[in-house]
């Protein structure tokens, strides 16, 4: 192998079903759904390996300080976070990802496509397999990694393979694609030996899916070519430019490119693989008791049996008696209660949520900022309460609300707070108002997070009563 193989890591998902864990402002990708660390921080962490270059990650604007808190957490700094101004599914963004790489002089380069929220069994095994393929994809073929079955699916895609190896390898030539089979046809391709899961993966010459877009799609390159060529930086982001982007319409790379292509290799992964779409799917990939009960969080079980238990809130003791076949989940402004094999019924429940305005079907508790974060305690009309944390060296920038009021309590640390135009230190256990129309900001200098409880009072909370206003602090006295 001569190429660098970059990983680029689809990250704007949702994740409906994963519901009250996964939401529309925090997705499952960021959720500690298995371990001590979230599907995203896993796929990032499996490829941080000397053979592998510093991954892109293609996401949107609202998850770009997620990904920055948690990449920080696993000491990765040189990675290129990549904001597409709306959601247009993977094609527009893996092209973006491409062009990009073109544009540094890597046409030569190796992109491995991947979903940030899918868990393997033996890691290596992956890993060899890539390696393997990526003789193939420098010869200009498509390699991707098909998982094989344990069971009947028709929530999966399914792929096709030839019997026979591809120049003695362990790599096969792709026959077709199959979305979301009936029943009845998963069950054909789980009993002939041909047919694989698709696991969305691929390994492809930067070259290779441009002159495929090309060929398959042209009327997408002009204007992401022009998004990408004038992208701005923002921060440590790169902002694709909207207008253009705006144009591009909708469309999966498995569509566009991925079923139309004739230069298609799989190989078959036998090592476990899930891309955790619902809470069965959780339950199944997670360690168990003896009577098949998993409890994550603040759980107490007895005579319970093939359940999944999960407290999310460590203020909130989670109780179950006697369940058989049930997901209870709990967060601090939502539970889901449900049979296992119900789960799919939650998508429905979350639309009827939506349409009766509940924010619980879209919010999370905590909101990630480039400041720190934001959680909510406590709303009703005309009052919000919030918990800030402000991580050291981060401020809150100088702004100013026209239908609120704003009382900050310093709970741990030290604040240095601008209010009109003069400044004051708040230490633990200090308090401060700010009135409505009021030039305000909070900065934390020291070196250990600052805490703050903040109520807010008003006609409007929202965030269009935000004025920025943002000069520097050495302007105050």
């Amino acid at each position: 192998m001569n190429s660098k193989i970059f990983p680029v890591i689809l990250c704007g998902g949702v994740g409906k079903r994963l519901w009250p864990v996964s939401r529309q402002s925090y997705p499952k990708q960021f959720s500690k759904i298995l371990g001590p660390i979230s599907l995203f921080q896993n796929t990032v962490e499996r490829y941080l390996d000397s053979r592998f270059e510093p991954p892109l990650i293609l996401t949107n604007n609202d998850y770009r300080f997620i990904i920055e808190d948690q990449l920080k957490e696993l000491c990765v700094n040189d990675s290129g976070i990549i904001i597409e101004p709306s959601s247009r599914d993977t094609a527009p963004a893996i092209l973006a990802a491409a062009m990009i790489l073109k544009n540094k002089g890597l046409d030569n380069s190796l992109m491995l496509i991947l979903p940030s929220d899918h868990t393997f069994g033996n890691q290596d095994e992956l890993k060899s397999l890539i390696f393997h393929g990526s003789t193939f994809s420098e010869a200009g073929e498509i390699v991707t990694f098909g998982i094989n079955p344990d069971r009947i699916e028709t929530g999966y895609g399914w792929i096709e393979a030839s019997s026979e190896t591809h120049q003695n390898s362990r790599f096969r030539r792709v026959i077709s694609f199959h979305e979301k089979p009936t029943k009845e046809k998963a069950e054909y391709f789980y009993k002939h030996g041909n047919f694989l899961w698709n696991s969305g993966i691929y390994l492809v010459s930067t070259e290779t899916i441009i002159n495929s877009f090309k060929k398959y799609l042209p009327e997408l390159m002009n204007s992401v070519f022009s998004s990408v060529q004038n992208s701005k930086k923002d921060l440590k982001f790169t902002r694709l430019d909207k207008n253009p982007w705006d144009r591009v319409k909708p469309i999966s790379v498995d569509y566009a490119i991925i079923e139309r292509s004739a230069n298609l290799l799989v190989a078959q992964y036998d090592f476990g693989w899930d891309d955790l779409g619902n809470w069965e799917a959780v339950w199944r990939e997670n360690e168990k008791d003896g009577n098949g009960v998993v409890s994550v969080g603040k759980v107490f079980s007895a005579n319970c049996n093939d359940s999944y238990l999960r407290s999310e809130n460590p203020r909130q003791q989670l109780v179950a008696l006697g369940c058989e076949d049930m997901i209870v989940v709990t967060m601090p402004d939502a539970v889901l209660v449900s049979k296992k094999d119900q789960v799919q019924g939650i998508k429905m429940a979350l639309n009827h949520l939506h349409e009766e305005g509940q924010q619980q079907s879209w919010q999370y508790p905590v909101e990630n900022r480039y400041w720190g974060k934001v959680e909510s305690l406590f709303s009703e009309e005309h009052v919000q309460i919030n918990r800030l944390v402000i991580q050291p060296a981060k401020n809150i920038v100088l702004q100013r609300h026209s239908l609120r009021a704003e009382h900050w309590v310093v709970l741990k640390g030290t604040a240095q707070i601008i209010l009109e135009n003069k400044k004051f230190i708040l230490r633990e256990n200090q308090s401060l108002n700010v009135p409505i129309g009021v030039k305000h900001s909070i900065s934390n200098t020291t070196d250990s997070p600052l805490i703050l409880i903040e109520v807010q009072t008003g006609t409007s909370l929202d965030k269009n009563d935000i004025e920025r206003l943002n000069p520097p602090i050495e302007n105050y006295e």
